[in-house]
């Protein structure tokens, strides 16, 4: 047996109705969701560290939920779940497994981009496949990213602008204790915009920044 097997071996045990963990019996896929948020910010912050005991350690516990999943669902089990991400990488790199040439990255991403797009040909928007749960500033991106790729960002973020200018602020929707103000978002949005066109990471930048925030927090404890 591989370490792998050996996991997956392990997770059938905890889910084992007879001696298994009851905890990890009750879970079911809507409530491990928030763990595999959480596994995947603390991976984030180990590959920030430059630790690579800590980048093993959180390359684990991503891996551990992978593989909870594929144990309690029903229809499908790891094997499957390896096999569609194989065959999705095969069809993604023509260029390496086909008669697609790519010399360049540019070649590359168009080239991932047109297998992509005839794998996801039911689509029928820019914007289809963009999740509604990232974080508002992550989603701005991947919006602007879609609306670059078909050429009119500009055009659309504008006519954002002009309608969240008008609006009328609102109570808070329940997850923060401030009120909406549609108009300061809109103003958020369009410099997103603005750093994206001068080359500049919006995600990247603003992490640094509250990494500072917290830097200087701490030195004032």
């Amino acid at each position: 047996m591989t370490a792998v097997s050996d996991l997956v071996a392990v997770v059938d045990r905890l889910l084992d109705p007879s001696g298994g963990c009851v905890w990890n019996r009750a879970q079911t896929h809507a409530s491990l969701a928030r763990y595999v948020v959480e596994e995947s910010y603390e991976l984030v912050d180990a590959i920030d560290s430059g630790d690579d005991g800590e980048l093993r350690e959180e390359l684990g516990d991503v891996f551990y939920q992978v593989v909870l999943h594929a144990g309690l669902a029903e229809s499908f089990d790891l094997e499957d779940v390896a096999a569609d991400a194989r065959d999705k990488m095969v069809r993604r790199h023509p260029h390496v497994f086909g008669d697609e040439r790519a010399d360049t990255v540019e070649d590359v991403v168009r080239v991932w981009r047109a297998a992509k797009a005839a794998e996801k040909s039911s689509r029928v928007s820019a914007f289809d496949g963009v999740p509604h749960a990232m974080p508002p500033l992550e989603r701005a991106v991947k919006l602007l990213e879609r609306l670059e790729e078909r050429g009119d960002a500009d055009a659309v973020v504008a006519s954002v602008v002009v309608a969240g200018s008008g609006a009328v602020s609102g109570s808070g929707s329940g997850s923060g204790s401030g009120s909406v103000d549609a108009t300061w978002g809109t103003e958020v949005l369009a410099t997103i915009a603005e750093a994206r066109k001068a080359g500049i990471d919006p995600i990247a930048s603003l992490r640094a920044a509250v990494a500072g925030l917290e830097a200087a927090g701490r030195a004032g404890e």
